[in-house]
């Protein structure tokens, strides 16, 4: 998506539902033209790439949804964090919660309430298509730089088939009064 992030239009910004922090990328934060001297310290932050990851700070920025005639701001807090990623920024449950935003994954929209009503956002599919292909082309070298490749088998692969095994711990069960409906469940569980 393309929210506005302190009057600056910032593309490829990723709203991720599962995210615990809002981030944004020093080249972006840079661009804005705040200066660090503005930014607050801020704690290591673990899990969003391998390791640690030490942010230069945290902001409170004001991010704008919508357009001319419907639009709503509010003021986010962002770690801003070198984070090898495609994405400008990313958008977490932090800001969803002060938006009260919903995501819509089958659609790829992200709806809110602005003061004329819903504000549905599109994802931008160009956009994201572009990242998925750069993080491929990241991951198809990366793996072609560390794996080493095995020496070719004599015995040729076999394919596990997803069937039920005959020697698994099953039982028949019944279903009401009727002995003719029944059902095949875990030996380990109840009859109810």
């Amino acid at each position: 998506m393309t929210p506005t992030i302190c009057n600056i239009a910032v593309g490829r910004t990723l709203v991720d539902g599962g995210a615990g922090l809002n981030l944004l990328s020093p080249e972006v934060f840079r661009r804005m033209q705040i200066g660090e001297r503005k930014l607050t310290p801020s704690a290591l932050l673990c899990g969003v790439t391998d390791g640690k990851t030490v942010p230069l700070g945290q902001i409170e920025l004001p991010i704008t949804f919508g357009g001319r005639d419907n639009f709503r701001p509010e003021n986010i807090t962002f770690d801003v964090a070198h984070f090898d990623l495609l994405y400008n920024a990313i958008l977490g449950r932090p800001a969803l919660a002060k938006f009260m935003a919903t995501v819509h994954y089958a659609n790829n929209t992200l709806k809110l309430l602005g003061p004329a009503g819903v504000i549905s956002i599109k994802a931008d599919v160009k956009g994201s298509v572009h990242c998925v292909e750069r993080l491929y082309e990241v991951v198809a070298t990366a793996s072609s730089d560390d794996v080493e490749h095995p020496e070719p088998s004599t015995h040729p692969s076999t394919k596990q088939r997803l069937s039920p095994d005959s020697c698994a711990l099953t039982k028949t069960i019944c279903l009401g009064d009727d002995t003719e409906k029944t059902v095949t469940i875990g030996a380990e569980l109840g009859d109810k």
